[in-house]
């Protein structure tokens, strides 16, 4: 065996790759020097040495390999995924291309038929359009419905209620904003970026700030945006839907609203009437409401007395289609029978009857809309956000519609 430990560290550093090129017969070679007493007390520690390092490269090895083969795995559980939610997102967008063809939209009333016809013909230009229509009336219906059927379906669809957002943050909203604008801001981007190539709902347009109104008017005619605290101007292509129940021309006219923004908003309008003035269509909505209310619940069949659709045909719906929905859900939540009867209706639907009798007057409007707003409150508990929700209101909405009726205020 050889002594001089020069020779003897060249040789171990030469076995040492030998064995890890994947020699392993020479691991016996250093085993061998390993045995004690056989050689030199230095000897043997060496090759001790030499075989724990070799050990533990061949352990970093084996956990390097299982790493490799966990990865490759992942990887092909990643591509997996990629594929199913490729084809999970073109089968939803198949499926919300069928929800919103106008045709599937329910309406015998010939101004819902000639709105729909309408919507058919514009809904793969280019132009701008306003929706109109008291609240709960379907103004987002309509506006997906173009969406859906247009050649930006395949694009976003993005909604911003401007009577829900705060004026303080509204065109951080809107258009984004800067990382460090003021402490702690991130960069984030707005909605009308996020609806580049797609379209942009601007629901209750009418409530939009006046500063903001010019730089969404910019917007349109410029195809482009600043964000807020931003130095640079960025391209996006929108389809703008704006929607209001107000009468826009009335804010013209009191200088609430900008005139020029109107004008390049009302390029197509789609007046939406009110469920009041659409009673033949009340049957057949209430009914596909059942319908769906029942499937949701998992209850049997179930069916209105004529009674019931007597009252819903008297009853002037201040909150519209969505007042006539949350009214279906409710009864059915109610009936632990297959027949909903009066008994099963709302209060305010329940009292309406009184109105035909002398000295009543719950069938004015306005009276109703309160009533409906003072029973949801209660329904509530006088949780607001909660009864907002319920009404089909934004929280702002809701607060408007106190202060109108004198009630108390948020």
């Amino acid at each position: 065996m050889m002594r001089d430990p020069n020779r003897l560290l060249k040789y171990l550093i030469d076995l040492c790759e030998e064995i890890s090129k994947g020699h392993y017969t020479k691991i016996e070679e250093l085993f061998e020097l390993t045995k004690e007493g056989k050689y030199p007390q230095r000897v043997t520690e060496l090759a001790e040495a030499f075989g724990m390092m070799m050990v533990k490269v061949e352990a970093r090895e084996y956990r390097l390999e299982q790493v490799i083969d966990d990865l490759k795995k992942a990887k092909a559980e990643l591509s997996d995924a990629k594929d199913r939610l490729f084809r999970e997102n073109i089968h939803l967008k198949q499926t919300l291309r069928h929800r919103f063809v106008p045709s599937r939209i329910l309406g015998v009333n010939p101004q819902i038929v000639g709105l729909l016809k309408k919507v058919e013909k514009i809904a793969d230009t280019p132009l701008n359009i306003l929706i109109t229509g008291e609240t709960g009336t379907g103004k987002e219906l309509i506006a997906k419905t173009i969406h859906y059927n247009s050649s930006r379906s395949e694009k976003p669809f993005v909604v911003l209620n401007c009577s829900a957002i705060p004026e303080t943050i509204f065109e951080s909203e809107i258009f984004g904003i800067e990382k460090g604008v003021a402490t702690g801001v991130e960069k984030r981007i707005g909605k009308i970026e996020q609806s580049d190539g797609g379209t942009l709902f601007l629901d209750e347009i009418g409530d939009m700030p006046l500063q903001s109104q010019a730089k969404i008017l910019r917007v349109i005619e410029d195809h482009e945006l600043e964000r807020v605290g931003g130095r640079k101007t960025i391209p996006v292509d929108i389809r703008i839907v704006a929607a209001t129940n107000k009468d826009l021309s009335k804010e013209v006219e009191e200088e609430t609203f900008r005139e020029d923004l109107f004008y390049r908003l009302n390029v197509i309008n789609l007046h939406i009437p009110p469920l009041r003035e659409r009673k033949d269509d009340i049957p057949l909505l209430a009914g596909f409401f059942l319908e769906q209310c029942t499937k949701k619940l998992d209850r049997q069949k179930m069916r209105f007395t004529p009674d019931v659709i007597s009252r819903f045909k008297a009853y002037p719906w201040p909150g519209n289609v969505r007042e006539l929905e949350n009214e279906v859900e409710r009864a059915v939540a109610l009936s632990y029978a297959d027949t909903i009867t009066t008994e099963n209706l709302s209060e305010g639907l329940r009292r309406f009857a009184l109105a035909e009798k002398p000295g009543k007057t719950m069938s004015s409007l306005k009276d109703a809309e309160r009533h409906l707003i003072k029973t949801t409150l209660e329904a509530t508990q006088g949780n607001k956000s909660e009864a907002a929700r319920m009404l089909g209101l934004s929280r702002e909405g809701l607060r408007k519609k106190l202060k109108r009726q004198g009630l108390k205020s948020l």
